[in-house]
This record gives C-alpha cells, structure tokens and sequence, in this order.
C-alpha cells in the first residue's frame, strides 16, 4: 500500500469497463443511424419519382384510370397506384424499407380536364 508507482488492477478493470459501456452504447446507436438516413433518403427519392410519375395523368395525357404498375429503382421494387378521389388525381408509390418495412406515399393532384 505504501508504493503508489502506477495503475492498480481494480483501476485498470474500471476504465476498461466503462470504455467497454461506451463502445457497446454507441456502436447499435450509429447502426440506427445509418439506417434512419437510408430511410429518409428514400423517401425523398422515391417521392420525387411519384411527382415525375403523377405529371403524365394531371396533363391529360393518360385516360384509363385507375392504374397500377411497378418499377424498379435502386434494386427496391416501387408499386404505383393511380385513382381519382373526387376531382382529385391520388397517385400513391409503395416500398419495402432497408428495415423491412412497408412505407407509403400518396400525392394528389388537379387535373387539367
């Protein structure tokens, strides 16, 4: 007890448990991260090709609705899905998530007509 030269074995066991702590909190909380940015992309994404998809049938170009085709963008398979909601077009774009979840999104529209 009288030599105080150093690192005991109960401090050395302390400091590596909380780095321990630290590493196994941050590492599941930057994996939910990445995905929830991933997430949000496609979101983004895949609402700008609904709007690009949606222009055709607002301008009168198309008359046989309702519709549904898919595509595929990104290796992620887009359902499409366009009807008439009172005098509104409804075009709606489905996905399965790099979660595996099932996400949705619909914009309406005014036809020309």
């Amino acid at each position: 007890m009288l030599n105080n030269k150093g690192f005991s074995l109960i401090e050395s066991l302390v400091a590596t448990t909380l780095l321990m702590v630290m590493i196994s909190t941050l590492i599941p909380i930057t994996n939910t991260l990445i995905h929830e940015r991933e997430v949000l992309h496609q979101k983004r994404l895949f609402a700008n090709k609904l709007h690009d998809e949606l222009q055709p049938y607002l301008w009168g170009g198309h008359n046989s609705i309702p519709i549904k085709y898919s595509k595929e963008i990104n290796a992620t398979t887009l359902n499409y899905k366009f009807s008439t909601e009172n005098q509104f077009l409804k075009g709606c774009v489905t996905w399965e998530n790099v979660k595996n979840k099932t996400n949705q999104i619909c914009l309406y529209g005014y036809s020309e007509k």
